[in-house]
């Protein structure tokens, strides 16, 4: 026993000192490189630039960020440029075929080009006279789409010579503007109603900025001397543009330089101008908003009822967000700028603004005006280090006083948190390789030798960790969420450096510290800001109070208090003039339904309507056992229209008036499960797609291609795990494996199920030989979390895991994609994609409400899931609260209206055509169960697959023939008494069609 655990023992470090020459010698390629995801400029495309410019932060990205190049240049020696020059929109030297252009006479502008398309690009030829740093400005009106617009701006990427200069290069934004109509609106019980918004038309200028509102000034372009192409790739949104302005990057004057030009008579008195920061003129998103806010010195109040009476918080915090008041000066002289401010929202961190007068910022100190962490309201005024105010020069009459978020002081910070990320995972990818990603317990190691250059390069991040928390100790004294993960990891990292040869065992701990980098990286780019007031005042002037005191706020309690008891609700629930709605969804999808139902529902048909939050839908068994029936039921479980229909309390929406058209514009494929003794007793309201993820740079670097059917998955599985890679599909997801291979899951009439035929045993094993045999894991934790570190770079997941990536992973935003699922191949080459699981809540009527009700409840129904509704409720959705709430309608036609990707959109619309769900029958719930049991018999306890499954079928029908006796569908000895008669499909929904390009 000792002689064979020594040669084990023996055989191991052989094989770890091979593994470690390898790598030593082939050091594989960081995560965050790839070739351009863009094909590389034809035509007129010059030469890359050879200026000797170095390519700064090149490593482990894509591009440079901009900070690290414009710093190269001006290394290099490249001064701003000297002269100005216009280019006409329409005089483009070339344009891919793609393009949808037209030159015509647009808004009053002639000769604009107005690109109606998402699609496509145009270049232009730029004669330079001197080498030097440019800016570009466009003159550019956004278009919409489908005409209602989606509210998105346009954004665009730009190559110059040929390339991307820098990584923000591509995605360079045109805003929208927008205006708060209507901001006087109250319900009954006098609560202030949210103003609705319009977009503000008309041509606009702007220079060049990127998209994610980094920087406070407009991006730097280097362009060499003599002939340059800029070439501009349209990515969202339709534009039309009129000219474009090259013109030498400007400098900002320091305030003593303004200063010193002010007049010496200048008025320093006066009245000082009140500005309500919640009656701006316009902002660039819609997801700005009025908050109210219950302080007794927020004016107005909003104590007793409901007003919005202050501007942001965390509804105004990305970067690039600006809002513009206009002010009446009454006469012309100095002044000096306050605000009432409440920065609470990131603890002991301070945000920034930018602060335009009429467009421009008016010097230097106000570029990056900083707004520090307090836990309360106070009064700011902008002033200097010695806290002497800033004089602002300004002339009688009206001027616009504009602020702009950003985190432009923290970029450098974040730059290097991204060059670290990117080392810590190829440092994990070293180890996982070394290793053979497992802990051999009698493996020695000698990293110093086995691994050559780990130690250094783990000591210099966690030197790197101790910088960077400096750094932000001299943005933030005191010690904020970012810091302190600052520190733990710099703690982590010295622990791990204290033994150097347990390193190859510490992937989870080098993991964790990567993971918290990359969240709290994220954390910076957030900026929320919450405004009262803003005070123009004379130089010399008093400045009126800005803050409560403690008795003031005591008194303020006390009447919220009062007022919470006898405040109540728009209308009364159970109100038989009042349709009863219950969601169970979130507060903000309530408020958004309602507002949407007051502004629109109740005054085009006269039907009130209260929207009810509850938190369970088995809140509607006890309902229903108690005789308090809502009139309409949103965001339920697919079970749950089918057990109301079973116990005769559902109402079958087949039968209604106008019933063919409304289901038209949902798969039938998601209509199974709501489907009971031929009629339908629900509708799909949402839809979980699911999708295949794979990592583009992993792919590309194992030369692997995505895999189109189950066979090439099956050809791609032995290189991912060759290198130490996976494939991803959950255990718990049996239906595309059944269903590709014509498997049902019950037999025609529902009475039994369909897993005792000789394709459901062959697909069964198929199923579980993915892991007893292909090597798949038996035990994911979190797909997302693996997919993001790049254990596992490819698997399939659904509409949860996307917004996940969109949202939560932005360090490999530009190393993702999405297709559609392994397929099967057929006979005639064809592939079938069939999946389940994709209609996670559903909307329902009841049997209870009286026919008026019922009248009314189909009504709001078929107004709710329509189109035109979906649309602007998921728009609205996203606009107010962001990405994370992107709404994944089941309508189809309102679904492609969410600002998606054009690529996401055309792969997700093409799997969605093969989602046809699990029918529902009685006593169906024991099915997932039991498979799941065979699973586990099969996959964990190595059991006969067949046996396996027969045992499941023995006790899924079992269990069937019981229910159906209880519902009357069976006789007592079994004998069936009537058939269910389930829906079969066949073929992929064909409606869906249309909307793929």
């Amino acid at each position: 026993m000792k002689h064979s655990m020594h040669k084990w023992r023996k055989r191991s470090i052989i094989i770890g000192l091979l593994l470690a020459a390898a790598i030593s010698l082939i050091k594989p390629q960081p995560y965050g490189h790839q070739p351009s995801a863009y094909a590389e400029p034809t035509g007129s495309q010059q030469k890359k630039e050879t200026s000797g410019v170095e390519q700064a932060g090149q490593e482990g990205a894509i591009e440079p960020y901009y900070l690290e190049r414009l710093q190269a240049w001006q290394t290099a020696g490249i001064s701003k440029g000297t002269s100005e020059q216009t280019l006409r929109a329409a005089a483009f030297t070339a344009k891919s075929n793609d393009a949808g252009l037209k030159v015509e006479t647009f808004e009053g502008k002639p000769e604009s080009l107005v690109w109606s398309g998402q699609r496509g690009w145009v270049e232009y030829e730029v004669d330079v006279a001197r080498e030097g740093l440019y800016e570009i400005w466009a003159d550019y009106y956004p278009l919409s789409v489908n005409d209602g617009g989606n509210r998105q701006p346009v954004l665009l990427s730009v190559f110059v010579n040929g390339e991307y200069p820098f990584n923000e290069a591509r995605s360079i934004v045109l805003e929208r503007y927008y205006r708060d109509v209507e901001r006087e609106r109250y319900d009954e019980s006098g609560n202030q109603l949210r103003a609705q918004v319009e977009e503000v038309p008309g041509w606009k200028r702007t220079a060049f900025r990127e998209s994610n509102g980094a920087y406070a000034l407009p991006l730097q372009w280097h362009l060499k001397q003599g002939k340059n192409t800029i070439r501009l790739q349209v990515l969202q949104q339709p534009v039309a543009l009129h000219e474009m302005t090259i013109k030498p990057a400007e400098e900002l004057p320091a305030y003593a330089e303004v200063k010193s030009t002010y007049p010496a008579d200048a008025v320093r008195v006066g009245t000082p101008v009140v500005i309500e920061a919640e009656h701006y003129d316009q902002k660039n998103s819609t997801s700005i908003q009025n908050v109210y806010d219950r302080d007794p010195a927020s004016h107005p109040k909003s104590i007793g009822s409901i007003a919005y009476n202050t501007l942001g918080g965390s509804r105004w915090m990305e970067g690039g967000q600006s809002v513009a008041w206009t002010i009446d000066v009454p006469e012309t002289g100095l002044y000096k700028l306050a605000m009432r401010v409440n920065q609470n929202g990131m603890k002991n961190m301070a945000v920034f603004r930018s602060l335009y007068i009429d467009g421009s910022i008016p010097f230097q100190e106000m570029k990056n005006v900083q707004f520090p962490y307090d836990s309360d309201w106070k009064g700011m005024t902008l002033a200097d280090s010695e806290g002497k105010p800033f004089a602002f020069y300004l002339t009688k009459g009206k001027h616009t006083l504009s602020m702009e978020a950003h985190y432009e002081p923290y970029m450098p910070m974040m730059i290097e948190m991204d060059h670290i990320s990117k080392e810590l995972r190829s440092i994990l990818l070293e180890l996982r390789m070394a290793t053979g990603n497992r802990e051999d317990k009698y493996r020695v190691w000698n990293v110093e030798k086995d691994i050559p250059g780990l130690i250094e390069r783990l000591e210099r991040i966690r030197e790197q960790f101790v910088s960077l928390q400096n750094q932000m100790k001299g943005i933030n004294p005191k010690t904020d969420n970012v810091a302190q993960m600052l520190k733990n990891g710099a703690a982590d990292l010295k622990s791990i450096l204290n033994k150097p040869n347990q390193i190859p065992y510490a992937k989870e701990r080098i993991a964790s510290v990567q993971e918290s980098l990359e969240s709290n990286r994220s954390l910076l780019m957030d900026s929320p800001l919450q405004l009262d007031q803003l005070f123009l005042a004379p130089l010399d002037e008093q400045l009126p109070g800005m803050t409560s005191n403690f008795w003031q706020k005591t008194g303020g309690m006390f009447q919220s208090l009062f007022y919470s008891f006898g405040k109540g609700s728009t209308t009364k629930a159970q109100d038989e003039n009042v349709l009863e709605v219950w969601m169970v969804w979130g507060r903000d999808y309530v408020d958004e339904l309602q507002r949407l139902v007051n502004d629109r529902f109740t005054p085009e048909t006269g039907i009130k309507v209260h929207i009810n939050m509850i938190q369970n839908p088995q809140m509607l068994t006890l309902a229903n056992a108690s005789g308090m029936m809502p009139d309409v039921a949103l965001g339920v479980p697919a079970n749950v229209p089918f057990d109301m229909a079973l116990r005769n309390a559902a109402l079958d929406l087949s039968k209604l008036p106008g019933a063919d058209e409304f289901f038209s514009s949902f798969n039938p494929g998601m209509l199974q499960p709501l489907y009971y003794d031929g009629g339908y007793y629900g509708v799909p309201e949402t839809v979980r797609f699911k999708v295949l993820f794979y990592r583009k740079d992993i792919l590309d670097q194992l030369g692997l291609k995505v895999p189109d059917t189950w066979d090439d998955v099956y050809t791609a599985l032995p290189t991912l795990l060759q290198n130490h890679y996976n494939f991803y599909v959950d255990p718990v997801d049996y239906t595309p494996i059944l269903f590709q291979n014509n498997v049902n899951l019950y037999t025609a009439n529902g009475l039994k199920t369909g897993l005792d035929t000789p394709d459901a045993f062959k697909s069964y094993k198929m199923w579980t030989d993915f892991y007893n045999v292909q090597g798949l894991e038996r035990v994911v934790q979190s797909f997302y979390n693996q997919f993001r570190r790049g254990d596992i770079p490819i698997g399939i997941s659904d509409f949860n895991m996307y917004i996940q990536l969109l949202v939560a992973a932005p360090e490999i935003a530009n190393d993702w994609a999405i297709a559609p699922i392994p397929g099967t191949k057929r006979e005639d080459g064809s592939v079938v994609r069939w999946s389940g699981g994709a209609n996670p809540t559903n909307a329902m009527l009841f049997k209870s409400s009286v026919p008026e009700k019922q009248q009314e409840a189909w009504k709001f129904l078929q107004w709710y899931m329509s189109a035109e509704v979906q649309t602007e409720f998921g728009l609205n959705l996203e606009q107010y609260y962001g990405e994370t709430f992107r709404w994944n309608t089941a309508n189809v036609r309102a679904f492609a209206q969410m600002p998606w990707k054009p690529q996401d959109l055309n792969v997700i619309l093409e799997q969605w055509k093969w989602t046809k769900e699990v029918p529902q029958v009685p006593g169906g719930y024991m099915t997932d169960r039991e498979i799941g049991f065979a699973w586990n018999r099969t996959v964990v306890d190595a059991e006969n697959p067949r046996i396996s499954l027969e045992k499941a079928i023995k006790e899924i029908n079992r269990e069937l023939a019981r229910k159906q006796q209880e519902f009357g569908i069976a006789g007592p000895n079994g004998e069936a008494l009537k058939s269910l008669d389930l829906p079969h499909m066949d073929k992929p929904w064909e409606g869906v069609d249309q909307l793929v390009e």
